[in-house]
């Protein structure tokens, strides 16, 4: 999957900068921030005299301890990623079983959503979703003929009028992200339809209380509560997948390069200390082997934060409302 940052032009400067780093960021850029800013404190320590950093034997020692570490922790991660992604597999009976629960559930949407054919593609098939709730909660707004007392009707019109506009919202991100999984999701993770869930079950409670049998359009919109919660659910399994699939390649691909980088400093670095180079200069070459033997830690920290947070904001959902929206 494509690398993307997520335009998060609608939230506060602080806001948008945690979440890019938490989620949205692109994860080889949250990476490279990362590392810069150990480059540059190590190399800050080291040239204001803070601390000493380019004795040979602290730098022997650090380069021990990474390639003893990173000969661990690579094989670890990338053996965690495959035990995650390994429910995948299985026999063809189950395989079948699942593709069959997916096409009664896609069969399901379309006959609630009125579409023939819904779109193969995640972004086009969430906004059939966001669209029939906006269009059904916008007649529920409208056609309130039936008779009802005042507050009760008033009740019903300021929630359908709120549940639209959610709705609405959704709808327009969506339109202005690309069709990328992880930027659907990224949407879709931030419509919070939980409480007005709460709402369209405590109205069709009420109209029962009051003998006025629950409007079709109240049931509509809770079944297609039910819909996006579980679509989004599995998307959120898609794109978690994907990116653990992505993360067990670049480990692969950095952590070999990081141990030959330690492995020929332990070699060369205390040759190179007995030269008579300006001591700015060491500081930067002993900085660079060791950001150098750090990258697979920081795409591992960046890609762990983004899965981290893709569990923590969705633990909650569907009749369930977080106690808190950080």
């Amino acid at each position: 999957m494509r690398e993307t940052t997520v335009d998060s032009a609608d939230r506060s400067p602080a806001e948008g900068l945690g979440r890019w780093f938490l989620l949205t960021g692109n994860r080889l850029l949250v990476s490279l921030v990362m590392l810069l800013g150990i480059g540059a404190v190590f190399f800050a320590v080291g040239v204001l005299g803070i601390a000493t950093v380019t004795t040979p034997t602290r730098v022997m020692w650090y380069l021990n301890g990474t390639v003893n570490g990173l000969l661990t922790l690579i094989p670890i991660s990338v053996g965690v990623n495959q035990i995650v992604l390994s429910h995948e597999f299985g026999s063809i009976q189950d395989l079948y079983e699942r593709r069959r629960d997916i096409t009664e559930f896609r069969e399901r949407v379309e006959e609630r959503t009125d579409t023939a054919v819904s779109s193969p593609y995640a972004t086009p098939f969430f906004g059939t979703l966001l669209s029939a709730i906006s269009d059904t909660a916008r007649s529920l707004q409208r056609g309130r003929n039936r008779p009802a007392d005042d507050r009760a009707t008033a009740d019903i019109e300021s929630v359908a009028g709120s549940i639209a506009d959610e709705a609405d919202q959704a709808n327009d991100k969506l339109a202005r992200s690309d069709a990328s999984m992880l930027r659907t999701f990224t949407v879709v993770l931030s419509y919070d339809n939980s409480h007005q869930s709460y709402e369209i079950r405590r109205l069709q409670r009420e109209a029962s209380d009051r003998d006025d049998q629950p409007t079709e359009e109240l049931q509509r919109i809770h079944e297609l509560f039910v819909e996006i919660d579980a679509a989004r659910q599995f998307l959120k399994t898609v794109v978690v997948e994907r990116q653990l699939a992505r993360l067990s390649r670049l480990l692969i691909y950095t952590g070999i390069p990081a141990v030959t980088i330690a492995a020929v400093g332990i070699f060369v670095y205390r040759d190179i200390a007995g030269l008579s180079v300006p001591h700015a200069l060491l500081v930067g070459i002993a900085g660079a082997i060791i950001v150098a033997t750090l990258v697979p830690l920081a795409i591992l920290s960046a890609y762990i934060l983004r899965v981290a947070t893709i569990a923590r904001q969705t633990a909650t959902y569907g009749p369930f409302i977080p106690e808190s929206t950080d």
